[in-house]
Formats: structure tokens, C-alpha cells, sequence
């Protein structure tokens, strides 16, 4: 029997995960090393144009790994679909978001797949395959990714993470500044990559379940449209018609000076994957890498902020107007 009396936990709160599913594990790594254990994988196939942490989970699984190219509109190429079987399975990314509307084609392709929607969580479509989300790249939660499946169920032989090291970090950078515990960030992301197989902390189970999720996504999606309304004369991605809610990718010519100049205005744009300049990747993948900037919409900002972004993007592009993108 646990203590009676004494000091209060945190309270239990009654909610939903949005993704229906108990496949809850402590981040987007241990679902693909789930997922090669629970389906016997032995070979993978994963594209350049991604971040190494999933290909050092793959070789510390002791499988095959094998990496393929990607076109212009990311979508996988060069792929001989007779390799695939129980045993070899085709990692496909949803980058950005942009392939939501092909996925469906490239399952019923390939048929052995596994789906990264890490850039698509608020994606609720049924996919006949293994799709992965990730919490903690949506919210302010330390821990926490997902597996959406249609047969895979929970093995109890893993135990749960732990997430009191992040909780303090996260602690850190609300009451003492983001920056100040820049360092202390890294060091709780690396508790990540060293991490055996674990499901999601208690922690955090909980305190997803007080999530807003309609709202949130609500917001990002407003920002986005705020972000596409503004800059999409400088954009070389056609966005279109495309509702996005990871971030805004803005796709230039100049991509490292453009990333400074808002940098010095304050404005965080991240660089996905600067392993691609050197790991085997062809010009336009590692021109991707260089060039896109993925401005952030998330729920902590509003109109006023996508406002100041766009106007710290135009006074860039004011001051070189031989870079702006002909339309």
C-alpha cells in the first residue's frame, strides 16, 4: 500500500491522448525501435534526407540499414519494391507535412512501410501501416511519442521512462529564460539517444490528457495561414490549398543568410538534419537542408508575432532585392 497522508502528487487528470492508442512510448526513437523488434525487422530501408538518430537506432538493433534519395517533391525514388517483405520495410517521412495526400498511394505501393507523421500530428487518417507522432515536438511535455497500428499491441517485457531530469530543465527555462539553459536543453535531449527501449513516463501520460488539442491545433493552424498570406512571394514551395501545423517551411535561395538575419532580430529558425551535408545525400537534398527555414507557428504566438516575422523577412529581402524569388 502506497503512504497515506503526506505530501500531494500531481492530480490525475481525466482526458484523451488524441491518437487512439496504448502504443505510448517515451519518444519517436523508441517507436522505430518498437517497431524493429515487435515486427522482426532485419533490413531498413531509410532516406538520406533524415535525421541520424534513427539510423544509429537501426544499427544498434543490429539490422541492415540501406538509404535511398528522395525527388523534388520528397517523395521516396529508386526503390525496388521486390526487397521489400515481413522482414525489410520502407521508412517513409511525411516531411513538413507535404504528403499527407500521397501516403495512402505510396502504402499501397510499397505495402511494407512504416510512416513518420512527426511533422503531422494533428493527421488522423487511417493508414494500413505503422505510423509514428511525436508529442514533445508539439508541446511542452518532457517525453512522449506514439504509434498508431493496426495489430501491434503493448509488450509488457519494457518498462516506463522517467522524466524528473526534463521536468527540471523545463522548469529551468520557464522561470529563469530559454536561453540561460540552452546547454542544460541539450544535455536532456541526449538522455534521448542513450535511452533503452522505454514507454512514456507516468508523468507525462497524465498531463497529455489536459491538452486543448482542438484548440491548439486551431492555432496553428491560424498562424500558418497568417505565414502563408505574407510570405508566399518569397516561398519556392507552392503551399497552396495545404493546411500545415508543424511549421512554416520557407524555401529560398539563401537560406543561411536568411536564417541569420532573423536570428538577429530574435526569430529561432531551426535547421532539420545538418548530418545530410555529409552523409551521402545529393545536392538538392543537402540544398534542402541549407535553404529551408522553417518558422515556427505554434501555439505560444499569435497574428502579432507571424506579423513580425514577416516584416523582419521583408526588411531581409528589401535590402537584397535581387534575391527575391521570380514569380
Amino acid at each position: 500500500m502506497e503512504e497515506i497522508g503526506c505530501h500531494f502528487k500531481f492530480e490525475n487528470i481525466n482526458g484523451n491522448h488524441y491518437h487512439n492508442t496504448n502504443l505510448l512510448l517515451s519518444s519517436g526513437r523508441n517507436c522505430l525501435r518498437y517497431i524493429i523488434k515487435e515486427r522482426s525487422i532485419k533490413t531498413i530501408f531509410l532516406p538520406y534526407f533524415l535525421c541520424e538518430s534513427l539510423s544509429e537506432v537501426s544499427l544498434s538493433e543490429k539490422i541492415q540499414v540501406k538509404y535511398y534519395h528522395v525527388d523534388d517533391d520528397l517523395v521516396p525514388i529508386g526503390i525496388d519494391k521486390s526487397e521489400l517483405n515481413e522482414n525489410t520495410y520502407l521508412y517513409i517521412v511525411n516531411y513538413y507535412g507535404l504528403l499527407r495526400d500521397k501516403i495512402n498511394t505510396l502504402i499501397d505501393k510499397y505495402k511494407y512501410v512504416i510512416i513518420d507523421n512527426t511533422h503531422d500530428f494533428f493527421n488522423t487518417n487511417h493508414y494500413e501501416a505503422d505510423v509514428i507522432y511525436n508529442y514533445r515536438k508539439y508541446f511542452g511535455v518532457p517525453d512522449g511519442a506514439c504509434i498508431v497500428s493496426n495489430d501491434l499491441i503493448m509488450n509488457p517485457n519494457y518498462s516506463k521512462g522517467t522524466s524528473l531530469e526534463k521536468i527540471i530543465e523545463m522548469v529551468a527555462r520557464d522561470e529563469k529564460g530559454e536561453f540561460l539553459h540552452y546547454p542544460t536543453f541539450f544535455e536532456a535531449d541526449k538522455h534521448f539517444k542513450n535511452e533503452d527501449l522505454r514507454y512514456m513516463s507516468n508523468f507525462t501520460q497524465n498531463y497529455l490528457k489536459a491538452i486543448n488539442y482542438n484548440e491548439i491545433m486551431k492555432k496553428r493552424l491560424e498562424n500558418f495561414r497568417v505565414l502563408l498570406t505574407l510570405l508566399s512571394k518569397y516561398n519556392e514551395l507552392n503551399l497552396n490549398g495545404l493546411e500545415l501545423s508543424y511549421m512554416y517551411p520557407l524555401l529560398v535561395s539563401n537560406g543561411s543568410d536568411l536564417r541569420e538575419h532573423l536570428k538577429k532580430n530574435n526569430i529561432y529558425a531551426i535547421t532539420l538534419w545538418p548530418n545530410v551535408m555529409w552523409n551521402g545525400s545529393n545536392i538538392n537534398e543537402q540544398k534542402n537542408v541549407e535553404n529551408m527555414i522553417l518558422l515556427p507557428i505554434d501555439q505560444r504566438y499569435s497574428e502579432y508575432e507571424m506579423e513580425y516575422i514577416a516584416k523582419v523577412v521583408d526588411s531581409y529581402y528589401s535590402s537584397n532585392s535581387c534575391k527575391v524569388k521570380h514569380l
